[in-house]
């Protein structure tokens, strides 16, 4: 989480600095418009490519926490926990712990949109309403003075892998540009507990842009090369979900997209604001291994955004 005090101010001016760069490095008459940081998240907006067989995608947050169902929960001193219907933002306060979301079914099955039935979306198996801008990513801009990071979020309602399965996913990648915003430097794709940085090469950009992403079914842990079978997590022996790419997210597409997709993690002042300013768990906590994700401001992603693992790893699909 950004601190408060000079601290916050330093990167406010660093993030005017940067902008004012980048307004000059344009063409003579593009100047006239301000670059602002959700233009640059807009500019370099990753495109998802998600496993055929995924059946959430990325969605608004605010729609999502107004649904019915939700119940904010305070951990008790007797290990009961105390819940409520979650009807406002407001009660995400430091005394909630966690938030209980709608659906019950270890499986995910139900973890759906309220209205899965009558809703547009881009394939019919799919659990969540993608079309008529119902979905949704998020961007946090950072800079130092010779680079920027655009470190995008997306939340989906489940995780669902093997063992690991939880209420509530919070993933995404984090692209680094010059400081002219211009030119994409690095990609540091989030998998599971760590976040990575390959060779490269090995990440492939639409348009010198565009990062492609390779989401892996139920866990969404993200790749930059598609894995059709015998998929593993990255320096390690474990089993992957497949990320077979076959699936895009229907706002890659421009004119889907429309400037709706991406928003702003909410921040006031320099600092996270909102739900973002909330320090509980997505989901129930089972006191698992696996537990519900954080609030983006308070994952270590969104604190050092230039940090990331290397990885020398070219290859995805197994023999």
């Amino acid at each position: 989480m950004l601190a408060a005090g000079p601290r916050r101010w330093r990167w406010r001016a660093a993030l005017a600095s940067a902008l004012c760069s980048i307004v000059a490095a344009l063409p003579a008459g593009a100047a006239a418009h301000t670059v602002t940081p959700l233009d640059l998240a807009l500019r370099f907006q990753p495109h998802l490519l998600f496993d055929r067989g995924e059946p959430w995608r990325p969605i608004d947050v605010d729609a999502f926490l107004a649904e019915p169902g939700h119940r904010a929960c305070s951990a008790a001193a007797t290990g009961t926990p105390v819940c409520a219907p979650l009807t406002s933002i407001a009660q995400l306060t430091p005394a909630v712990a966690y938030l209980d979301l709608r659906g019950t079914r270890a499986d995910g099955a139900d973890a759906a949109a309220p209205d899965l039935q009558t809703c547009a979306k881009s394939k019919p198996a799919l659990l969540d309403c993608d079309e008529d801008g119902r979905t949704r990513i998020y961007a946090h801009v950072t800079t130092e003075p010779t680079r920027i990071a655009i470190d995008y979020w997306w939340f989906l309602r489940y995780n669902a892998f093997l063992l690991d399965r939880h209420e509530g996913d919070w993933e995404g990648v984090t692209v680094v540009v010059d400081a002219t915003g211009r030119r994409v430097e690095e990609v540091h794709f989030a998998a599971h507990a760590s976040i990575w940085r390959y060779d490269d090469g090995v990440a492939r950009l639409d348009g010198g842009r565009h990062v492609r992403v390779y989401l892996a079914r139920g866990s969404h842990a993200a790749y930059p090369r598609a894995c059709a079978r015998a998929c593993t997590q990255t320096r390690t022996l474990s089993p992957e979900g497949r990320y077979d790419g076959a699936s895009p997210w229907v706002a890659n597409d421009p004119a889907t997209c429309d400037r709706r997709c991406i928003e702003l993690l909410p921040e006031a002042q320099g600092a996270p604001a909102s739900w973002n300013a909330w320090d509980g768990r997505w989901g129930v906590d089972l006191g698992s291994a696996f537990r519900p994700p954080l609030t983006p401001a308070f994952q270590r992603r969104y604190e050092h955004p230039f940090v990331a693992t290397r990885s020398t790893r070219h290859r995805f699909s197994g023999l």
